[in-house]
């Protein structure tokens, strides 16, 4: 994923862009400066342990400059929304950064004191991301040979870091978190690989070894030095996943087990978050995102109801509460059964449409925004794939981004994405926000315009299946 070649190309760029209006050895303590090219927005935010620091505002050209407290000095995240990564910050550092959002991960690139930890980092983050597409092929070997790849993978890691530390002597605490980062990917590895053999090859868990779970014990659930940190966050969920699972089995609850959209098996997941986390930060993190979940996979007003009860026992502010109840109502108009086709949309051409003029068989609806770039790329990479394959099936394409039709035409147009099928919702009906819950989320639809299934995911591993069974109905 890593554009090598330019990589020489983007620092000289960088720090010709920077010199003009930026005068780095005139600032003392640490600093941060740079451009952003294509954004999203004029400002981005710092975050530390999941608080708010500051937000920069980008000048005239989309360049900032920012010089830190020394109380915000670490591990941070740098957010230019919708997107996001970490950050390592030491006194003294004086770090140029340069990213175009089209191509955000591949295109971010650091220079000045203190850039090569912070390529390590992106780099390491990127190798994270490839992890996705490895353990596809990993849960298909039995747990011996899983093993030895990932102590393989894990001893690359540690080395690489080890050699670079030769080099240009980190600190103990960049060290100290860049090794923690290491662990948390090799943990994860494999509470990813006993949730899909668990779910598709139960012959090989009678093979997993008594001691593949032993780095549990060594696990801090409440690491303040990574609160924020994606591959501990990552490993954290798929732990809870894990456990939930362990726990449905044990008690023989049937086929939801294995469903990470079913509420019963999100609520499972809360409540261990509820009990484990004692840091609040991710406490508030994780039973935000299971409450969020729950709502918009539920069936009816009750399960609906029954989140919102159990997240108001938990002492979180109002603000929490009124978002979930607002999802809420949106939620509604997703239920099962329910009937869409009076619904608006936008053509590319502007022309009014409901979805009685748009659906006219079977079809799967998918939403996306404008400002996702990585995701609304593979999306409808993926949904091209699925539209070859099933030619029966209509898979529409609609914008969540109303109030700014002029991008979004843009961005079908850059990307090629096929008119035919894709359409922008006409009026929001209620803050945006609340619509990014739905970006993962899919609508199977009758021709009728009626809601048959509301609980998948373009990225469940079944969804295949699913597809099939649709066009049974």
């Amino acid at each position: 994923m890593w554009h090598y070649f330019y990589r020489v190309l983007l620092v000289a760029i960088l720090v010709a862009s920077c010199q003009d209006n930026t005068k780095t050895s005139e600032i003392t303590g640490s600093y941060l400066g740079g451009e952003i090219v294509n954004p999203n927005q004029d400002f981005l935010t710092l975050e530390r342990k999941g608080e708010l620091i500051d937000t920069i505002f980008l000048d005239k050209r989309n360049r900032f400059k920012y010089v830190f407290k020394n109380n915000d000095l670490g591990l941070l995240t740098i957010r230019h929304q919708p997107e996001s990564q970490i950050l390592f910050v030491e006194e003294n550092d004086s770090i140029l950064l340069r990213l175009n959002t089209l191509e955000f991960d591949e295109s971010l690139m650091y220079s000045g004191k203190g850039a090569e930890k912070n390529n390590l980092l992106m780099e390491m983050f990127l190798q994270n991301e490839q992890n996705n597409d490895l353990i596809l092929s990993y849960y298909k070997i039995s747990p011996q040979e899983f093993l030895k790849k990932t102590d393989s993978i894990h001893q690359e890691r540690l080395a690489k870091l080890n050699a670079l530390n030769e080099v240009h002597e980190f600190s103990d605490a960049f060290l100290n978190v860049a090794k923690k980062g290491i662990d948390y990917e090799y943990y994860d590895l494999r509470e990813r690989y006993a949730f899909l053999i668990n779910k598709y090859f139960t012959e090989f868990r009678k093979k997993i070894p008594q001691d593949f779970f032993d780095y549990r014990k060594q696990v801090n659930f409440n690491d303040e030095d990574l609160t924020s940190h994606y591959i501990y966050q990552r490993f954290l969920d798929n732990y809870l996943k894990n456990r939930s699972l362990e726990y449905c089995i044990k008690h023989n609850l049937g086929k939801p087990c294995f469903s990470l959209s079913n509420v019963e098996n999100l609520e499972r997941r809360l409540k261990l978050a509820d009990s484990l986390f004692k840091n609040e930060n991710l406490r508030k993190h994780f039973i935000k995102k299971f409450a969020k979940n729950q709502i918009i996979f539920s069936e009816n007003d009750t399960q609906i109801s029954g989140t919102l009860s159990l997240v108001e026992t938990l002492g979180f502010s109002n603000d929490l509460i009124n978002q979930l109840k607002a999802l809420g109502k949106v939620h509604r108009s997703f239920f099962i059964g329910e009937n869409i086709k009076d619904k608006e949309l936008i053509t590319p051409k502007n022309q009014n449409k409901s979805y009685q003029e748009i659906v006219k068989r079977n079809s799967i609806i998918f939403y996306w925004s404008v400002y996702s770039s990585n995701h609304h790329k593979e999306l409808h990479h993926t949904i091209n794939e699925l539209r070859n394959k099933y030619p029966e099936i209509d898979f529409i394409g609609v914008n969540i981004d109303a109030t700014e039709p002029t991008i979004w035409k843009k961005t079908i147009k850059n990307f090629d994405y096929n008119q035919d099928f894709e359409y922008q919702i006409k009026e929001l009906k209620c803050d945006k926000s609340l619509y990014n819950n739905y970006l993962n989320k899919l609508l199977f639809v009758n021709k009728k315009g009626e809601i048959v299934r509301g609980d998948i995911q373009i990225n469940d591993p079944d969804f295949e299946n699913y597809v099939l069974e649709f066009l049974n109905l």
